[in-house]
């Protein structure tokens, strides 16, 4: 069975039955709003990540002070 996308679309947006047009309806604000979440949660992914690398570097810094105070006092 082939289903052509543009009627499909259109009986999408009117199905002919009105409790099946909301609930279409309320499943396209659902899809919206769950994108608009994956994408908040996309960027505080990259939040934490940034804020890790910059943990990382900020440690290896003190760990290069800490070896060049120990080297310098052992000579």
């Amino acid at each position: 069975m082939n289903i052509n996308s543009e009627d499909f679309e259109q009986y999408l947006k009117n199905p002919g039955d009105p409790e099946l047009k909301v609930l279409f309806e309320e499943i396209k604000d659902c899809l919206q709003q769950y994108d608009n979440k994956s994408k908040k949660v996309k960027q505080l992914c990259q939040q934490i990540q940034d804020m890790a690398f910059s943990l990382d570097l900020e440690c290896a810094e003190w760990k290069y002070e800490i070896y060049t105070i120990d080297n310098s006092s052992n000579n």
